[in-house]
């Protein structure tokens, strides 16, 4: 009988799995890929920049006179301040804003990709504060460079119909143009919050527009003088201490007590929704 040789099993190989810790950071980056890659980050961005300036020249030729309008050489802008009528169109951005940061707070609910989100991000208070963080570096940056430059445009012209002009180093104007970049910053931060409170686009934009917009025009108007105290609270009121937005009532803070109200209302939205998110099913 003859032995035959057994060779030895190969051995086996066993691919390596490499894991990567989940952090904030990570986070950060998946946010960031998917705003970036959204035709409708840039469009928003863009209408925004387009009426902080556009409104800027439009309004800076009514007041002085070189565009005609049926109320008179100044039209509506009659009597306002150079710097309220070069960012007189920053209403209309809050509105822009605000519909950015809805969609960025509730557009996953409504394609269901929340679930994937929650599956790749456990710790799930970071999926509200990397929204916030990538939000807050697209759209202060967008707003900042609208508000500047809506300045110098409106300014520009304003000078060539030989109206009223301020310079950037005038008392409280650099103070109003950062200032309206933060209010439009935060504007998008409460929408944001909304979107994943109310777990609907339409709902969250609904929400925006009657407590930012509404809310404080109908209660300045109807409500007695004694309410002012109690309405410079408003976001908008509380914004109109270091911006030009309009308060809902006579009474207005001072700029940085306007500032900390406004920083509040942000912190308990932005508190609010990453409760929600963590007690909440996806």
């Amino acid at each position: 009988m003859t032995a035959t040789a057994v060779e030895p099993a190969a051995p086996v190989v066993r691919a390596r799995t490499i894991t990567h810790p989940q952090t904030l950071a990570r986070a950060m980056r998946f946010e960031w890929i998917k705003l970036r890659t959204l035709r409708s980050t840039w469009i928003g961005l863009g209408t925004v920049l387009l009426v902080l300036i556009g409104f800027a020249a439009i309004a800076s030729a009514i007041s002085t006179g070189s565009v005609a309008t049926s109320g008179g050489d100044g039209g509506p802008f009659e009597g306002d301040s150079p710097l309220a009528t070069v960012l007189s169109g920053a209403d209309f951005s809050v509105l822009l804003v605000g519909v950015l940061g809805a969609l960025s707070g509730a557009r996953e609910y409504g394609s269901r990709m929340i679930t994937a989100t929650a599956a790749a991000v456990p710790r799930r208070w970071q999926i509200v504060v990397s929204k916030a963080a990538v939000l807050v570096a697209v759209v202060f940056p967008a707003a900042l460079i609208g508000t500047v430059t809506a300045f110098g445009v409106g300014m520009g012209i304003l000078a060539t119909g030989d109206g009223a002009t301020l310079g950037l180093t005038d008392p409280g104007v650099l103070r109003s143009l950062v200032g309206m970049a933060g209010y439009l910053t935060a504007i998008s931060l409460i929408g944001l919050s909304l979107g994943v409170l109310l777990r609907s686009v339409a709902g969250s934009i609904g929400a925006l527009v009657a407590g930012i917009l509404l809310l404080p025009a109908l209660a300045g108007g109807l409500l007695p003088a004694g309410w002012d105290p109690i309405l410079q609270f408003l976001p908008s009121s509380a914004a109109a201490a270091f911006t030009t937005a309009m308060a809902a009532g006579d009474s207005v803070l001072a700029p940085g007590a306007g500032a900390l109200v406004l920083a509040a209302w942000v912190a308990v939205a932005l508190v609010a929704s990453v409760v929600a998110v963590i007690k909440r099913d996806v």
